[in-house]
């Protein structure tokens, strides 16, 4: 099977390949059981499409506006090695003669589970029973996910942090249907070049081609190509001829594959500690907002287990600006804003949730966007500040109760608990109002968010009260809150 001709891709209608993707007028479905998975496999196929039709910006628009045909699309299959896509060689090194390999369930490559008994290690689900077999079809975006999305610390030693650090956030464009989404977040070759501030000789081979030596990984010699599948381990997937049902993506298969065989990498990407205080750089993925600090750059991250991605969403698409830090939105959020935006499209946030090594949490979330970002961009900021600002409207009324002479871990357990609760109800209602960011006005979008985010505020803070309103110490604290909370909203 190759990845480019033949089909593996599993939707509603079984499963196809990027060309039928690509060209077809058959409005398919992406069918896999978990959305970290569904998330891979989009980024997965954009990328496909950016090493397979290698556009430029012009190019691009040209696909986007028309369409790409089948006799297009087979002209660019013949300028292409196609050799580094066949199963068997795709996002696969050889494991170094000599070397011993970890094994492992297949169960380990979903949501980042690592099943062992380590207290750290911990998933979102732990019966191994749930994912114990899959499709070799499936192998390929379950490889993929482990070396962009999922965290090396979820494998112990035995882990290695790939290009883009661990537990990164993703975000991408999502169009009207699933061909549209993947011609949208392909990477025009001009303006990345253009923007990442590669070496003019940098390495465009496969990792599979050419596996990278030495201790450190330089960034400014990663190639477009090399960087969107680069590899962070020598991998294996023993396939037995063995028909199964497959846990993923729930297709039958003649094949089975139960266990996977990895080796880590021994140098270091700029994701890294040591690639850092060795100045590899980090290379800037196309699909990842990213952090820049005085001691380097650093991809976003979800924070912890109760964070909501509607409070980091204005940045994810505008950028933020603060005393010690810079937060600037993934090359594919800008290079559509800046060329490519013609019509209304939706934002996709989503990763991980990770703790060290374990998977606390998953992000996948759709926002409306205006059909002219470079416009409107300010539209989505006044959502975005105007829930910030009545969450830290909250956050003052709520310390009112550390006054009252208990013990801070227990006030502290009842405040956090609160904003947990907006921070979640915010979330829903955010992504509605910004589904009116066309019709509507700046300010009356702004008014509405207020609005309804401080109703959603003082019902968490009632709700409060009405639990403490036997203990009197507490019950007064928040009686000064409570005016606080009233008090803000009039100015």
């Amino acid at each position: 099977m190759n990845l480019l001709k033949d089909p593996f891709i599993s939707t509603t209608q079984g499963r196809v390949s990027l060309k039928t993707l690509l060209t077809s007028e058959v409005d398919y479905q992406l069918q896999y059981y978990f959305d970290e998975t569904q998330l891979a496999m989009l980024q997965l196929l954009s990328s496909l499409t950016t090493v397979l039709l290698k556009p430029t910006l012009e190019e691009l628009k040209g696909y986007l506006n028309t369409g790409l045909t089948e006799e297009q699309y087979d002209a660019k299959l013949g300028r292409i090695d196609i050799q580094w896509f066949e199963a068997e060689c795709f996002m696969r090194s050889a494991i170094p003669n000599g070397s011993k390999a970890a094994d492992g369930p297949i169960t380990k490559l979903v949501s980042g589970i690592e099943c062992g008994s380590s207290p750290n290690a911990l998933g979102l689900f732990s019966e191994v029973e749930q994912v114990d077999v899959v499709c070799p079809s499936c192998t390929h975006v379950l490889n993929y996910n482990l070396h962009m999305n999922i965290k090396g610390e979820c494998f112990g030693p035995t882990g290695a942090t790939g290009i883009r650090g661990g537990g990164a956030i993703s975000t991408l464009i999502s169009g009207k249907n699933i061909k549209t989404t993947i011609l949208a977040n392909t990477i025009a070759f001009d303006f990345f070049e253009r923007n990442a501030q590669l070496d003019k000789d940098a390495d465009q081979r496969f990792m599979w081609d050419s596996p990278p030596t030495g201790e450190l990984y330089q960034a400014q010699k990663i190639g477009l190509n090399r960087g969107l599948f680069a590899l962070a381990y020598h991998i294996d997937f023993p396939v037995e001829d063995k028909a199964c049902v497959c846990d993923v993506c729930g297709h039958t298969s003649e094949q089975s594959v139960s266990t996977f065989l990895r080796i880590k990498y021994k140098g270091h990407y700029g994701s890294t500690k040591n690639g850092r205080d060795s100045h590899a750089g980090w290379w800037l993925h196309p699909y990842t907002p990213r952090t820049v600090k005085e001691d380097g750059t650093y991809a976003v991250c979800a924070r912890d287990q109760n964070w909501q991605s509607w409070q980091e969403f204005s940045s994810y698409v505008v950028g933020k600006e603060t005393d010690k830090a810079s937060v600037k939105p993934a090359y594919i959020i800008h290079q559509y804003q800046q060329n490519l935006s013609t019509c209304a499209i939706n934002c996709l946030v989503g990763g991980n949730i990770a703790d060290q090594g374990s998977i606390v949490g998953r992000v996948y979330d759709l926002y409306s966007m205006p059909s002219s970002l470079n416009k409107n961009l300010g539209k989505i900021d006044q959502v975005i500040d105007a829930g910030l600002k009545q969450k830290d409207r909250l956050s003052q009324a709520l310390n009112k109760i550390f006054g009252v002479g208990y013990d801070k871990n227990f006030v502290g357990g009842i405040k956090e608990q609160a904003m947990t609760s907006f921070t979640a109800m915010a979330q829903q209602t955010v992504q509605q109002i910004l589904l009116d960011v066309d019709r509507k006005e700046a300010s009356k979008l702004r008014k509405e968010a207020a609005e309804k985010l401080s109703a959603e505020a003082k019902s968490i803070f009632s709700e409060v009260q009405r639990k403490y309103q036997h203990d009197l110490p507490l019950f007064k604290g928040l009686v000064k809150g409570e005016y606080v909370l009233h008090k803000v909203n009039t100015n």
